[in-house]
């Protein structure tokens, strides 16, 4: 029969030590985890140039970018059965998840010290509820928009609605090649500026 070993109430010069000789992975699965852990993980110079996000359908892709030219990448997936598999040079981990993607994306941008996205591509917004997500993002560089859907976009969109939600936080907003601006998305940049 094991025990289960109280990591986080050690005291604060024991488990200082014990956190700095953890995987980088482990201390994002314990971020991920824990509030009172994501408190002692932020104390740790975790910094990142950048974060990518991309949302395709039920799946959101966060890409962390260090500064030692190393690549965290998160694939959730929102749909019924969530999961969330971390890529982080060439080790992968699985979760079933029953957390949301932003029970992920903001604790680790919490705990790398990153105060916005760089760019957020927008593949298709998906049935499921990844609008929460938006709605907290704090501030956006860039937002791309891929949908191929546009020149068919009703008012009441999933899309419209992303957009309608990450205008205000983004300096930047690109749409594709194959993208017409109907009259309904112009009017929703008109009540954004």
């Amino acid at each position: 029969m094991t025990t289960a070993f109280p990591l986080l109430r050690l005291p604060y010069l024991v488990l200082m030590p014990i956190l700095e000789q953890m995987e980088f992975m482990e201390r994002i699965a314990l971020l991920i985890l824990s509030k009172r852990a994501r408190m002692f993980l932020k104390l740790f110079k975790m910094k990142c140039e950048h974060i990518n996000l991309r949302l395709q359908g039920d799946r959101v892709v966060m890409i962390v970018f260090f500064e030692n030219s190393k690549e965290l990448t998160l694939d959730m997936y929102v749909n019924e059965h969530p999961q969330i598999s971390l890529h982080y040079n060439y080790s992968i981990a699985w979760w079933p998840g029953p957390l949301s993607p932003i029970d992920y994306v903001l604790p680790i941008m919490d705990v790398t010290h990153c105060n916005s996205i760089k760019q957020l591509t927008v593949g298709r917004v998906s049935e499921y509820d990844t609008l929460p997500l938006l709605a907290k993002l704090p501030k956006i560089n860039e937002v791309i928009v891929e949908d191929f859907t546009l020149y068919s976009l009703p008012p009441d969109s999933l899309l419209q609605e992303a957009l309608r939600i990450v205008l205000p936080v983004s300096s930047a907003v690109t749409f594709s090649a194959y993208a017409n601006t109907p009259k309904c998305l112009r009017e929703n940049f008109q009540r954004e500026s």
